[in-house]
């Protein structure tokens, strides 16, 4: 980038990002990391799509899947994108989540069980709206958030568990919060 303030903001963002290891890493949680990753990741989707060829790849911030018949070509692409990313970007492929494994078990992508024809939600996915929801009941009873910001909160997640086949469990939220989040009769 040849913008000076874009290179000052760049720098005082990752500046005062603190990370266990000095350098490594990056700030999460803001609009910026869907930004830099992005920018930072570009390289490898030309990499993957013009010099590999991959007919079905799709990455998602720092989330990508390539899909293959072959194993084996499979397990060459990886190797070439793992030096490829240590070479020219610096950075390596997450040794436990690089896998190569048959669709028919599945794959786990943004949260999400993804299988040929249906997803369902990661089960820490669905554990964590319940104690979600006994957070916001504690915060809401020392008045720390209000029922609107919880439904607004609620109705996020309702959305995001929607792109899943949760249709039930999505209704045993709701029957929760409207348990513990009764409207009083005026």
């Amino acid at each position: 980038m040849k913008d000076e303030k874009v290179m000052w903001l760049v720098e005082t963002i990752l500046k005062n990002h603190v990370t266990e290891i000095e350098g490594k890493g990056m700030p999460l949680g803001n609009v910026t990391s869907q930004f830099f990753a992005n920018l930072y990741l570009n390289e490898l989707d030309y990499f993957v799509k013009h010099e590999l060829k991959t007919d079905y790849y799709v990455r998602y911030v720092d989330d990508f899947i390539i899909l293959h018949s072959d194993r084996n070509v499979l397990e060459k692409w990886k190797r070439k994108i793992d030096i490829f990313l240590r070479d020219k970007i610096k950075i390596e492929l997450h040794p436990e989540k690089s896998r190569i494994i048959p669709l028919k078990r599945g794959l786990t992508f943004l949260g999400f069980r993804i299988f040929a024809k249906y997803r369902l939600l990661k089960k820490s996915n669905a554990r964590r709206i319940w104690k979600r929801l006994e957070i916001f009941k504690r915060r809401y009873d020392r008045k720390e958030m209000t029922r609107l910001e919880i439904v607004q909160s609620l109705e996020g997640w309702l959305a995001y568990a929607g792109f899943a086949n949760s249709y039930k469990f999505r209704k045993r939220v709701v029957a929760k919060f409207n348990e513990l989040f009764v409207i009083e009769k005026q």
